[in-house]
């Protein structure tokens, strides 16, 4: 009998960008309140991001972009638990369907 192979581990592809975002935000926390200068640079920055975002074409194309993107996921996360629901339909043609009305006659002779 072969040696079982080991199962390989669910890999989770999601916690490692989120470890080091909270590991970048952390770090930048830290240095925010301990740091005058960091402090300034930060809300300076802030303050033109805000500022860049809310000017009127890029506030109504984000929120567009944000809101397609929410449905795509929801609808992703329905497909996966429902399945994707595909049907395939049997269609005929209309010579065939009159073809197939003519065969059950029989021919008087």
């Amino acid at each position: 009998m072969p040696a079982s192979e080991p199962t390989p581990a669910r890999s989770s592809g999601w916690l490692e960008p989120v470890l080091w975002t909270v590991g970048a935000v952390v770090a930048v926390v830290v240095a925010v309140v301990l740091n005058d200068t960091a402090r300034e640079v930060a809300l300076q920055g802030l303050a033109y991001l805000f500022a860049f975002v809310t000017t009127p074409f890029l506030l109504e194309t984000s929120a567009a972009f944000i809101g397609i993107c929410i449905v795509f996921a929801i609808n992703g996360r329905r497909i996966a638990k429902e399945g994707d629901g595909w049907v395939v339909m049997e269609v005929k043609k209309p010579d065939e369907a009159k073809d197939e009305s003519a065969e059950p006659q029989e021919k008087a002779g």
